[in-house]
């Protein structure tokens, strides 16, 4: 790119967003306006959740998608690829892979569903029945409380109103009831839990009917027969849609401050208070993209990265062995990045580069160049942003009320990244006007987006194809793609852990299987370490509350987990004590005795020590060299000449936490920093600069990091 160009870039818009506009004036008066026929560019679309679903046809949870008249990209492009995310792990979806060894397959559900094709339906099903609403009220269906029934599952229309059941034609009622026709009575039952949605059980009892046992591997080709089956129901043309991958993966997400926390929905609930460094991703088995997907790629005359979360959209399909690789070998493709309208809680609600809320369209492609091996070279050409000038100050304010903020593009560093800014006014008028709602319109986003490769293509000089510098890595030695277990086998491994275990009152064990499904770095090696949970009445209560106030411990004569009955009371409760007793579990029997000192020469200050086991004689998860670090964590110092005795000074009229609580609450804190606020408080420090803080603070963040760094990689095991 010259430096002309991107001085042009940078400062006000250019003559092809000035087109773009010209386009999207008209559009609301006439829909032809943006062109006749559907494009017959070679286009690839990559992304998932609701960005995508919206971008391509519309979003098909909203009532008014059946009534709609087609639009998106499936309209404006005749020749359309879509390659779809499959690490999502929340609601439904998650349910599934909670019990079966399945890749995340809502974000699927959704493009299948926006992808629709009325045409094909109203000529197999005829013109007259409310085709479009009968296939939208049964894949958007959701049970909540309920458990389906096998006779919901095999004649899915069960679920319409009365109305529709009649008005649907027996064709389509075949059909949709042949997608679960044989299904194992085993995977059946793992299928039948509350909560679910009709769509993802449609869409997974297609998969795994074809399965021949209940423990055969997810292979492409089964996962491409059950997607084609659904697809041929909905009238998608074949092989269109495909899963980035049929490994199931798991996100794994590291933050500002060292912390590391895996999944993609314990993503959207955290609320760390610090930016997103990286995510990485933890495949089961070997992965790989797949191979028709690579080869759209590289053939494709166009490839949009649709708008959706930067981290638990894009960024899963980019990191997938061979996509990256498959995209800039395509040298001649316009490559547009359709970038976010608002940050997301959880991921993009920080500034990685300025240590405050919000968010930049250029901190999108940064976020790209640290995560993606080898930058953003070769990756995009076009940052299409959406404009909000013309929307009232009012809306914007109540998207603030609720925590939601836009993501601005900020066009002179957009530009000096090697990338061309192009803002347009791509939201939807309709929601704006009725229900004062800001979204992507998917006829104007791809009316835009047409424009946009109309003006590039073929003109690969006004395109910048240089490396960039980006930043590096937070821990370069660190893979962005690591080797583990699936979530069903994990909580498969965690069933039989607990199985062993007393639990007193029974509905214990359900209630801890939630608790470790919703936390995902807790191995089921974590559970070897006790032998049963036990609440035990306030009356009972013989726990010192002299350094702390948590209502949950690990009693090592016992072996059990002791809960106050006040900490079961509520899920908050119950979880973030449980999460103290569970860390306090991993030290296990390690201390052979602990005493008070009053020493002579310290006037106003105590001495605790402790007494360790002989390590052979200890059951814990520590060796005996990670025991010696974490206790200097805890300012616990060898005493001279009794390697087993450790020690600390504490000042007289000043508390302290035990190196057996501490390590708990930072266990807790490291799955969750809301199980422990008061932590959280002091810990913040980790994200201060240095050049901020005073010579103490500089010693005590230095000792929280060291701490941090202990719990991700020893403890945890994300070194």
């Amino acid at each position: 790119m010259s430096l002309s160009n991107r001085a042009a870039w940078s400062s006000s818009r250019s003559s092809l967003e000035h087109a773009v506009e010209g386009v999207l004036a008209h559009l609301s008066v006439d829909p032809r306006a943006a062109g006749g026929m559907p494009e017959k560019a070679r286009v690839v679309v990559l992304g998932g959740g609701t960005g995508l679903s919206t971008v391509l046809g519309g979003n098909a949870s909203l009532p008014s998608w059946p009534d709609r008249p087609p639009e998106g990209l499936a309209q404006e492009f005749d020749r359309l690829d879509i390659g779809v995310c499959t690490t999502d792990d929340g609601g439904s979806t998650g349910e599934l892979v909670r019990r079966l060894p399945m890749i995340g397959i809502g974000d699927m559900r959704k493009v299948m569903l926006s992808m629709t094709d009325r045409s094909v339906l109203v000529r197999r099903h005829g013109p007259d029945a409310p085709i479009l609403k009968i296939i939208q009220q049964v894949f958007q269906h959701r049970f909540d409380e309920h458990v389906p029934t096998r006779e919901e599952l095999h004649d899915p229309v069960r679920v319409l109103t009365p109305a529709l059941r009649r008005a649907c034609p027996a064709s389509l009622r075949a059909a949709l009831a042949g997608l679960s026709t044989g299904l194992d009575r085993a995977i059946e039952e793992r299928m039948r839990v509350p909560g679910h949605c009709l769509g993802n059980l449609l869409l997974t009892a297609s998969v795994f009917r074809r399965m021949r046992s209940q423990g055969q591997t997810l292979s492409p080709v089964l996962l491409d027969a059950g997607i084609g089956a659904v697809a041929d129901v909905l009238g998608i043309p074949p092989a269109r849609l495909f899963a980035a991958t049929a490994s199931p993966g798991s996100l794994i997400f590291e933050y500002a401050n060292g912390v590391v926390a895996t999944g993609q929905s314990r993503a959207a609930r955290a609320r760390r208070g610090c930016a997103v460094r990286r995510v990485r991703i933890s495949f089961s088995g070997t992965p790989a993209a797949h191979p028709r997907l690579l080869e759209r790629l590289r053939e494709a005359d166009l490839i949009i990265y649709a708008p959706g979360s930067l981290y638990s959209s894009m960024l899963p399909v980019l990191l997938t062995p061979g996509v990256v690789e498959a995209i800039r070998a395509n040298r001649r493709a316009v490559k547009i990045l359709g970038a976010n309208l608002w940050i997301q809680e959880g991921e993009t609600d920080m500034s990685f580069r300025e240590e405050s809320r919000g968010f930049w369209v250029s901190e999108l492609i940064e976020a790209y160049g640290r995560n993606v091996p080898g930058g953003i070279a070769g990756l995009f050409d076009v940052a299409l942003a959406t404009s909000l000038d013309t929307v009232p100050g009012s809306i914007i304010r109540n998207y603030a009320l609720e925590g939601k903020h836009p993501i601005h593009l900020d066009r002179s560093r957009v530009a000096a990244l090697g990338v061309m800014p192009v803002e347009a006014s791509l939201f939807s008028n309709d929601r704006w006007h009725r229900h004062s709602m800001i979204h992507h319109d998917p006829a104007r986003f791809a009316a835009a987006v047409r424009i946009v490769f109309s003006g590039l293509a073929g003109r690969p000089a006004s395109r910048s194809s240089r490396r960039i510098r980006t930043e590096k890595p937070s821990r370069p030695g660190a893979p962005a793609i690591v080797q583990g277990p699936s979530a069903c086998t994990r909580m498969d491994a965690i069933r039989r852990q607990l199985a062993g275990k007393a639990m007193r009152p029974a509905s214990l064990r359900r209630a801890i299987e939630d608790f470790l499904w919703r936390h995902p770095d807790v191995p089921p090696a974590h559970l070897e370490y006790f032998n049963g949970v036990q609440v035990v009445p306030d009356s009972r209560w013989r726990r010192s509350r002299e350094w702390d106030n948590v209502l949950g411990y690990y009693d090592p004569e016992s072996g059990r987990i002791m809960l106050h009955e006040q900490a079961i009371r509520s899920g908050g409760s119950f979880e973030a004590n449980f999460a103290v007793a569970l860390g306090e579990s991993l030290l296990g029997r390690y201390i052979a005795g602990k005493r008070w000192q009053e020493p002579r020469s310290r006037e106003g200050c105590r001495i605790y020590e402790i007494e360790l086991r002989p390590s052979g004689q200890r059951a814990s998860l520590l060796s005996d060299a990670a025991l010696r670090t974490y206790l200097r964590a805890a300012r616990m110092q060898p005493r001279k000449g009794s390697p087993l005795c450790h020690w600390r000074a504490v000042p007289s009229d000043s508390g302290f936490l035990p190196c057996g609580i501490l390590f708990g609450l930072t266990y807790a804190w490291m799955l969750d920093n809301v199980f422990v606020p008061a932590l959280d408080f002091e810990m913040q420090m980790l994200q201060w600069p240095i050049s901020r803080l005073l010579p103490y603070q500089v010693r005590e963040r230095s000792r929280q990091r060291d701490l941090v760094r202990f719990f991700r990689d020893e403890v945890l095991g994300h070194s």
